[in-house]
């Protein structure tokens, strides 16, 4: 696909710039030069950049009539780096900090937000986010202002506004709390409070768009999914994976990819966290994330925070480079690629990826299916198999959409609350032929499996970990595995803490149960995944997957459960991506550190009309073999990654 037949401007190659600044930095630009700051982003193989226009402490690095300039900058920063940027054909997308502003916070108090308690000052105050600008004050024309003076003065890209809606209180101040009075909203309810305040941001944001206009670009980071819809142009997923964990970025990218505007993975150069000033992340670790997000079908992004003296760091954007050097010569099939996924795993309408999706995309990741996150406005016809994770319960509209896809002879694997109605009172369909008897009142639930395993799950009473649901089988339902209960709850009875809670008994009840083609668990066991990595529900999810979709589209051989395999398309030709690549735990972080060999491999793909298989980028022919309905490829030595081509006959 050309750039011209594609319906979303591609964004790739970017770096996001941190530049949140003190007052007490006397010698601020005293060594930065704009023509040396575009030549090295240039170097790097950079296209875009997201470019400070305000911090978060509140300052421009341009001169401005309406804000507060850096105290000891005495040329526009900002306008330089436009302009030589431009001028190398790097895009620029002016950065403002929307939910901090500790200038501003410092001379208008009344622009705060105030918490419950009354005040506008609270936490660790060497932090960030001690003290949070209110949009429904004087600060949100003020912020108005500010952005329309860049865009009226630079031809930027777009606009990136940050930290929005992040503070961790709602406002209860008084514009806040007259607003909601004329709404006929309650000032004294905490959800109604917390409900007006994330209302009233997307109120505001409407009024950025409304201002940045239909041609530029336009993230704003910190609103859910479904509150950006419509406003934000592109999804940037920030992720610094040593600290956010290695789990969020799948998760998010699996549903992010599927809303039709480009995406990119914002990870970082730091090794802990954003203003690391010296801290260095491996190659290796920045490779891995680049690996990543083209396995995922999305573009990259590495955050940066540039010293205020000298500028950008030679070494950084080296490393920086030399891994978009490798990742550019993969863009041939990665440019405009859609990633194929066999199962969809549920998400709330609000969009909200919580502890069990994390949990679940873990697991689909270890076991090598291909999946998306989809909310119930999406098409489902795609999938195969659909997973409701724990807490997915089942709305009128998404009811509607599980019988079809059931009468069209596809699975569903659900567990906990998921499957029932919104209310919590019975399962939502019919074909589940179970009977909801309320919440789990057990602490410690144990099951047994009752079906062969081939070893995979013991012939033992195994620990769910975190309670569900009470259920029982109906005519047409039958028990796969049963729900033993412990002796007693974990309690105190004035003698002794009951912390040893051993399994006593079957109380005749699933803990899995089957209906068709329907798996429910009566357990949160992909919360329990994402918490205790038990292998054991690894398997029993592993069970139900080959019950229901015993010929997936990827099959493999002598891979590591710590191995990535993922699925893309373009044109005629699967992109299989194998990433063996992962990170450990060391200390506090999990760290990537080297790149991890496999040898040995095999990889099969479903399907047949093959033409050819080749590596890429370097064009290297694989051999393969048709057994059955796939195509089996042998696989040489894996270094990290590999991109291995299936170029199909007549197929588009």
């Amino acid at each position: 696909m050309d750039e011209g037949s594609s319906p979303v401007r591609l964004i790739k190659r970017a770096v996001h710039i941190d530049f949140h600044t003190l007052p007490d930095i006397p010698d601020l630009g005293a060594n930065f030069d704009a023509i040396q700051f575009a030549r090295t982003l240039k170097e790097a193989k950079v296209e875009l950049i997201n470019m400070f226009a305000k911090c978060n402490i509140g300052f421009a690095y341009y001169p401005t009539e309406v804000g507060v300039m850096h105290p000891y900058l005495n040329f526009d920063m900002f306008g330089q780096i436009v302009e030589e940027c431009h001028k190398l054909g790097i895009g620029v997308v002016a950065y403002f900090n929307l939910g901090l502003d500790h200038e501003m916070a410092r001379k208008h108090r009344e622009w705060c937000i105030v918490n419950k308690d009354g005040q506008v000052i609270y936490g660790d105050r060497t932090e960030h986010f001690f003290r949070n600008m209110c949009l429904n004050t004087g600060y949100g024309d003020y912020m108005l202002a500010m952005v329309k003076e860049v865009l009226d003065r630079y031809p930027v890209e777009g606009v990136f506004l940050d930290c929005i809606n992040m503070h961790p209180y709602p406002c209860y101040g008084n514009e806040c709390g007259e607003e909601m009075r004329r709404r006929g909203m309650d000032v004294l309810n905490d959800e109604q409070v917390y409900a007006f305040s994330r209302a009233q941001t997307v109120e505001y944001c409407r009024k950025v768009k409304e201002l940045v206009g239909p041609d530029k670009l336009l993230y704003l980071n910190g609103l859910l999914y479904a509150e950006s819809e419509g406003l934000s142009t592109h999804s940037e997923i920030e992720c610094l994976p040593g600290l956010w964990g290695y789990d969020f970025f799948p998760s998010h990218a699996a549903y992010a990819r599927n809303l039709n505007q480009p995406t990119l993975y914002m990870s970082g150069r730091f090794q802990a966290s954003w203003g690391d000033f010296g801290g260095l992340k491996t190659k290796t670790s920045l490779r891995n994330d680049c690996w990543d997000a083209i396995s995922n079908a999305v573009s990259t992004s590495v955050g940066d925070h540039m010293h205020p003296r000298d500028g950008l760091d030679p070494a950084v954007f080296r490393m920086i480079g030399e891994v978009y050097a490798e990742i550019e010569q993969y863009e041939p099939w990665t440019d405009y690629a859609k990633a194929v996924a066999e199962i969809a795993v549920l998400i709330p309408a609000s969009s909200e990826i919580i502890q069990c999706h994390y949990g679940a995309v873990r697991i689909l990741g270890e076991l090598k299916y291909t999946y998306d996150l989809v909310d119930e406005r999406m098409d489902l016809t795609p999938y195969q198999l659909l997973i409701l994770p724990d807490e997915m319960t089942v709305s009128s509209v998404l009811q509607a959409k599980l019988e079809k896809h059931l009468k069209e002879g596809k699975g569903i694997v659900s567990s906990g609350y998921g499957g029932l109605n919104p209310e919590k009172t019975q399962f939502a369909v019919q074909a589940w032929n179970l009977d909801y008897d309320g919440p789990d009142p057990w602490t410690s639930p144990y099951f047994k499996m009752l079906e062969a395993t081939d070893g995979d799950i013991p012939d033992m009473i195994c620990a769910a970990y975190k309670p569900g649901i009470l259920m029982q089988v109906k005519e047409g339902a039958h028990m796969t595995a049963e729900y033993i209960q412990p002796y007693f709850n974990r309690h105190w009875d004035g003698f002794h803490g009951y912390f040893y809670t051993p399994p006593e008994k079957s109380n005749g009840r699933p803990a899995l149960a089957r209906s068709g083609n329907i798996f429910q668990f009566s357990f949160k066991i992909f919360t329990a995944y994402n918490q205790f990595a038990m292998a054991i529900h690894k398997n029993m999810v592993k069970y139900c997957l080959q019950e229901l979709l015993p010929d997936p589209l990827i099959k493999y051989e002598n891979m590591p459960s710590t191995a990535r395999i993922t699925v893309t398309k373009k044109g005629r030709e699967r992109m299989i991506h194998i990433k063996i690549t992962h990170p450990e735990p060391r200390g506090k972080y999990n760290v990537v550190e080297d790149s991890q060999i496999v040898t040995g491999a095999f990889v099969s793909l479903r399907g047949l009309n093959v033409e050819r298989v080749y590596i890429a980028p370097v064009g290297e022919a694989l051999a393969y073999e048709t057994v059955g309905e796939y195509t089996r490829i042998p696989l040489p030595a894996i270094d990290g990654y590999m991109m291995v081509v299936v170029a199909m006959n007549g197929e588009e």
